[in-house]
C-alpha cells in the first residue's frame, strides 16, 4: 500500500477510534474538529462525496465549528452544488454564508474566514452573479493588505490545494469585472496576474472597441488555461 493510500486510511482509523476509547471503559465521542480533519483528508483525495458527509457530521456535532462549514462549502462547490440565497436548496453559497457568521477557532492556524471568502468569490462567479463575486473577492483582498505606498498584499493560497491561490482569485475578479463592464478594474487585476506570472504577454489597453474587448476575453481565457496547468 503506498503512502497516499495509507494516509487517509490511518486518519480514518484514528477518527473512528476516537468515537470510543477503551481506557477506563468510558465513551469518548469524536469532536467536530476531528471529523472536519478527516473531511479534509477525503477532500484532498478528491472524494468529495465522502468529504461532504464528514463535514456535515462535523457541523452536526458543533453547529458553530467554522471550518466544518468551510469544508462543506468547498465540497458542495466541487460537486457543482452551488445554490444561492434565494433558493431553498442547500449548497456551497448558503453553507459558506452560514460559516461567515461564526467565530474562528483561535487554535486553528488556517485562516478559515479567508477560505470562505474565496469560496464565495468562486461560487458566485460560477453562478454568474458577478456583483457578489467581486464583493467577496474584494473583501478577501482587503483582508490580505499588508502595506501601503506601494500597496502590498499577502499572497493567499488555499490550504487544501496549493494550486489554487491569489492568481486564480485575481483572474476571477478580472473576469467578473469584465462581465460587469467595469474595465478599469478588469485591467488592474489582469496586470497583477501577468506581472506575477512574469508573462511576456502584453496587457491589452483597448476596451473601447469590439475587437479590443474580444482580445481581452481571449486573454482571460488563455490565462485561465495557464493557471489550470500550474
Amino acid at each position: 500500500m503506498n503512502y497516499n493510500m495509507k494516509k487517509p486510511l490511518i486518519s480514518f482509523i484514528i477518527a473512528i477510534s476516537l468515537l470510543i476509547i477503551d481506557g477506563c471503559r468510558k465513551d469518548f465521542e469524536a469532536t467536530a474538529e476531528h471529523k472536519a480533519t478527516y473531511g479534509w483528508e477525503m477532500f484532498e483525495m478528491k472524494d468529495y462525496l465522502q468529504s461532504k458527509e464528514w463535514f456535515s457530521n462535523s457541523i452536526a456535532t458543533d453547529k458553530k465549528w467554522k471550518d466544518g462549514y468551510n469544508g462543506l462549502g468547498w465540497s458542495y462547490a466541487k460537486l457543482l452544488e452551488l445554490d444561492s440565497l434565494d433558493t431553498e436548496n442547500i449548497g456551497s453559497i448558503r453553507t459558506f454564508h452560514r460559516g461567515l457568521t461564526y467565530p474562528k477557532d483561535i487554535w486553528n492556524t488556517t485562516d478559515v474566514h479567508l477560505e470562505i471568502l474565496a469560496g464565495l468569490t468562486f461560487a458566485y462567479h460560477a453562478k454568474g452573479n458577478n456583483s457578489e463575486a467581486v464583493k467577496f473577492g474584494n473583501a478577501l483582498i482587503d483582508s490580505t493588505l499588508i502595506g501601503l505606498n506601494p500597496s502590498r498584499w499577502d499572497n493567499w493560497v488555499f490550504s487544501h490545494d496549493s494550486t489554487l491561490n491569489y492568481l486564480d482569485l485575481r483572474l476571477t475578479m478580472a473576469a467578473s469585472y469584465f462581465a460587469l463592464a467595469k474595465f478599469d478594474s478588469t485591467h488592474k487585476h489582469l496586470k497583477v496576474v501577468l506581472d506575477s506570472l512574469g508573462s511576456p504577454s502584453l496587457l491589452i489597453n483597448d476596451y473601447s472597441t469590439l475587437l479590443g474587448k474580444q482580445k481581452v476575453a481571449q486573454q482571460l481565457d488563455s490565462l485561465q488555461k495557464v493557471l489550470q496547468q500550474k
